[in-house]
Parts: structure tokens; C-alpha cells; sequence
């Protein structure tokens, strides 16, 4: 989407002077030209799929209602500009990937809390587990900060 919205959907000729038949000049229109809306609803959508990395359960539910909601907006937005201005087939490309971004993002809000998040792997040192588990090896030491090779305890 991002691609098609950054490509040539319109060349427009306008005259130079208030006289018709004076000189022209040739412009041509950029999807982000023409539907800004489309393009920056794309960029949500690429966040959208971190964030369902990212997230779990409600957060999940939410990215997915996001991600949704950025999918009819390409759809719309490149339908209309792109209908009203048919020099080139970029913006059909564009309503096909807000299609596919609005089916992902109904996927995400339906299914996204029942598939598995993040292991405990990525969640911040020393979240709320003892020290004596969270010492096990000097690398789970190293990671929260102590210093493994002395004999004092942290502070």
C-alpha cells in the first residue's frame, strides 16, 4: 500500500494563465498527493502489526479494532480519489492491500487473545520474581544488574 500510494495515480495539465489557450504545465499526482488519508493509514497499519507482536489479550483486542479501523480508511479513501481520477491503476492496488489490512485487522480483534504473546523472555528484570529464582545462573545475574563474581550482596 505504501509503494502504491507513493506512485504517479494522476497527471493533471493546467494552465499557466487565466487564457485556455495560453501555455501549460504537466503535474503528476502521488497517491500521498491525492489521499494523504490512505497513505498515512497505511503507516498505522505497518505499527499495528508490531504492536499485535507486542501485546496480549486486550491490548491485543484493541490493536486489532486499530488495525481494522486503518484498513476501511485505505479502502475508502483510495476508492474515492482513485475512481475520480482514473490516469493510472496504482490506486486499485492500494484498495486491495486496505482489503487485506481490514481482513487481518478483523482476524486480530476476533482471534488476537487467544494466540500466544511473548514469552517472559521480554519482560522487563526482575518483574515481581524472587531474587532467589532470578539468580539461577551468573547471566540471569548479569542481567538484572549484579555483579556475579563478588560475594556482596546487591544493594
Amino acid at each position: 500500500m505504501l509503494f502504491a500510494c507513493s506512485m504517479t495515480w494522476s497527471i493533471v495539465t493546467v494552465p499557466m494563465l487565466d487564457d485556455a489557450e495560453g501555455p501549460v504545465r504537466t503535474a503528476s499526482m502521488s497517491g500521498t498527493d491525492l489521499a494523504p488519508l490512505a497513505s498515512a493509514s497505511a503507516w498505522v497499519a505497518l505499527a499495528g502489526v508490531l504492536a499485535v507482536i507486542a501485546t496480549k489479550s486486550w491490548g491485543r483486542t484493541i490493536v486489532g479494532a486499530v488495525v481494522l479501523t486503518a484498513g476501511v480508511v485505505i479502502v475508502v479513501s483510495s476508492a474515492l480519489t482513485g475512481s475520480k481520477t482514473p490516469s493510472s491503476a496504482w490506486w486499485l492496488l492500494a484498495v486491495a492491500g486496505g482489503i487485506v489490512v481490514a481482513i487481518g485487522g478483523f482476524l486480530v480483534l476476533v482471534r488476537g487473545r487467544q494466540w500466544p504473546g511473548l514469552g517472559r523472555r521480554y519482560e522487563a528484570p526482575g518483574g515481581g520474581t524472587p531474587a532467589a529464582v532470578r539468580h539461577l545462573t551468573p547471566w540471569d545475574a548479569i542481567d538484572s544488574g549484579d555483579d556475579p563474581t563478588t560475594d556482596e550482596q546487591p544493594a
